[in-house]
């Protein structure tokens, strides 16, 4: 996979994969713990995870086992642009009908994921464009899961149709406890506008009140480039080339 742009330091990739076959979908399946070992000893991969695409926006109880996802934090894009051109994920592309890979950059993080918090954010953007892309996670303690999900479909409706939003996706990577968020909006307004200004702050609200998270982790990030698609069309690319047509 040909990276088009160089950006320094650290970088982070996001990678959707949707399969079809029932022998491709138990070997992605598979995946999620065979493939720890070499990415464990992958050079440069500092961080990474491999999980369940959700069936909805956001956090969901829904598991579509067709569609897995890999998230990675590269020391540098050098390294990142190996690995995506090396044998594992070509063996990931070959068995999937679809792949889809965003590259970015760190803004801003807090909290920490698995006890990883060895982000390197840049101390401006690198890229030109607005774009933010955000991603969410929690560990939900026991006690709290039922509460958590009475209100979470709140946060769904809320999705549906945001201004702004150009993807969300949740995954898991142990349904009911490990929640997670990937979304991507047009710009720092619009993902502060849902994040202060909807049902998504309530229920942060009432976490916070019940000490709901075990852990839980909040980065943002600036678009580099994309490759590949999802659902038949690159859904950022697709939306800022409709943006751009409307500002002419």
């Amino acid at each position: 996979m040909p990276f088009q742009s160089y950006t320094p330091g650290q970088i982070c990739t996001m990678s959707f994969f949707r399969f079809e076959s029932r022998v491709n979908k138990r070997w992605a399946f598979n995946q999620i713990f065979k493939a720890r070992e070499p990415l464990s000893n992958t050079d440069g991969l500092k961080f990474f995870k491999l999980f369940g695409l959700g069936g909805g926006h956001g956090y969901s109880l829904k598991t579509k086992f067709d569609k897995y996802g890999l998230l990675g934090v590269w020391d540098d894009m050098e390294q990142a642009k190996s690995f995506f051109n090396g044998e594992l994920f070509a063996e990931f592309k070959e068995r999937t009908i679809e792949t889809y890979t965003m590259v970015m950059s760190p803004l801003s993080s807090r909290g920490t994921w698995s006890g990883f918090n060895e982000w390197q954010p840049k101390a401006e953007r690198t890229v030109d464009n607005e774009i933010v892309c955000v991603l969410t996670r929690a560990t939900l303690k026991p006690k709290y899961i039922f509460r958590f999900f009475r209100q979470i479909s709140k946060v769904v409706r809320d999705h549906t149709g945001r201004e702004g939003l150009i993807l969300t996706q949740g995954f898991s990577e142990l349904p009911l406890i490990e929640q997670a968020t990937f979304s991507i909006w047009e710009n720092e307004a619009t993902m502060k506008d849902f994040a202060y200004r909807s049902a998504h702050h309530e229920v942060i609200r009432m976490t916070r009140k019940y000490d709901g998270f075990k852990e839980e982790m909040y980065t943002r990030m600036q678009l580099i480039e994309t490759h590949g698609s999802w659902n038949d069309t690159d859904p950022i690319k697709s939306r800022m080339e409709s943006l751009s047509l409307l500002a002419v």
